[in-house]
C-alpha cells in the first residue's frame, strides 16, 4: 500500500521535536498473496505536523496502529552536498480506537454514482470530459 492516505501503519518510535512537530518512525506492510507473508512497503521517519496532530502523535506508543489521513511527500536537493532529501509529513491521522469505533469526527462524503478517478493536472487523456457544461 505504501505511504499514502488511508494506509495503516505501525508506530515504532516517537520523538517530540517541538509544539508543532512530532517525529515518528513508522512502517507500512502489505500481505504477499503468493507467500502469505507480510512485506514492508514503507519504513521511515514521518513528521506529524500541526499543533493538534503533533500533540496527538506525542501520545503514541511503540506498536500502536494508526491510519494516515492527510499526508504529503516533498524533496529538496542540496547542491553543495549533491544530495536529495525526501521529507514525509502527516497532517492528520486516526488511532486504532478511532478507526475501529468510527470516532473520526468527520462526516463521510455521500456516495456518488460516478466511479473513482484519478485527477492528473496538466495531463490530457485525449478524451472529452462529458461532465463539462460547454
Amino acid at each position: 500500500m505504501g505511504f499514502r492516505t488511508n494506509s495503516y501503519a505501525t508506530v515504532w518510535s516517537v520523538e517530540p521535536v517541538k509544539d508543532t512537530i512530532t517525529k515518528c518512525r513508522i512502517s507500512i506492510n502489505r500481505k504477499d498473496r503468493n507467500t502469505g507473508e507480510y512485506v514492508q512497503d514503507f519504513g521511515g521517519f514521518v513528521s506529524f505536523v500541526g499543533t493538534a496532530t503533533a500533540k496527538k502523535a506525542s501520545l503514541l506508543k511503540e506498536r500502536d496502529k494508526i491510519r494516515l489521513k492527510e499526508v504529503d511527500v516533498t524533496n529538496h536537493y542540496d547542491k553543495e552536498r549533491n544530495t536529495t532529501y525526501t521529507n514525509f509529513s502527516c497532517f492528520a491521522f486516526e488511532t486504532e480506537s478511532e478507526f475501529n469505533n468510527g470516532e473520526n469526527g468527520t462526516q463521510q462524503a455521500a456516495p456518488t454514482n460516478r466511479p473513482d478517478f484519478d485527477v492528473n493536472y496538466g495531463v490530457d487523456s485525449g478524451e472529452p470530459d462529458e461532465e463539462l457544461p460547454y
